[in-house]
């Protein structure tokens, strides 16, 4: 479950959705581990690869999301009324933990630092309870209106857990270019690398040629193949 939390809140602070294409580069830290993960968006489409065993594709007009498992050439769909029974009994967990699912808006701490070329200033404040620091810029390209994409793209059906976490674009004070949450008394810090707007193809959203869906009740692990030993 704490998996699938951390996932969730970094894909809710991630998503977007634009006119122009844009590939975005971020590292996630959280467990003491670093994890690259790279996001691509096409209009409602949103590619996210995060490890070379999986990849999520997310139709944020539909709420469908697929899962991609590549070592198996095998694909998951969940749909949007199965992600949104995970995202409410998710934002119930948290409020039993946290005890509280107050807003508190942004306030500057007067820290400033660079990262990764950009001069940020320090900010804090909580989202559903959660405390929450991001360093942000406004030497960011037109950030407002990717700001402005990632709220609405958080509209989209099933997804009701990123709206709870979501916040408002006016709300932001620049780009946020870290972003610390603290969940369940863990850290998960997630870095933009690198943002670039570049023209995508149609087959980085769909399904490879020779992918077979797995059904439930189905193992992905294929037959006489032991399972992977855990890291």
């Amino acid at each position: 479950m704490r998996c699938f939390i951390v996932a969730a809140i970094v894909i809710g602070f991630c998503v977007q959705s634009c006119w122009a294409d844009l590939e975005i580069k971020q590292t996630v830290q959280n467990l003491g581990r670093n994890q690259e993960v790279t996001i691509k968006l096409k209009g409602n489409q949103c590619r996210i690869d995060a490890n070379p065993e999986t990849t999520a594709l997310l139709d944020t007009q539909t709420g469908i999301t697929t899962i991609l498992l590549h070592q198996t050439k095998m694909f998951l769909t969940v749909k949007a009324d199965q992600l949104g029974a995970e995202g409410d009994a998710i934002k119930k967990l948290l409020s039993q933990n946290v005890g509280s699912n107050e807003t508190i808006d942004f306030q500057p701490t007067g820290k400033q630092e660079q990262i990764n070329g950009y001069n940020t200033e320090e900010f804090v404040g909580k989202i559903y309870g959660l405390p929450i620091t991001i360093q942000v810029t406004k030497d960011f390209p037109n950030y407002q209106s990717v700001l402005s994409a990632l709220y609405a793209a958080q509209n989209a059906p099933g997804l009701n857990l990123f709206r709870a976490l979501s916040i408002p674009p006016d709300k932001y004070p620049g780009m946020p270019i870290r972003t610390t949450i603290e969940v369940l008394g863990q850290a998960v810090v997630t870095t933009v690398e690198s943002v670039s707007e570049t023209p995508l193809a149609d087959s980085e959203f769909a399904i490879p040629e020779g992918y077979t869906e797995l059904k439930p009740n189905q193992s992905a692990t294929p037959s006489g193949s032991p399972s992977p030993s855990p890291p």
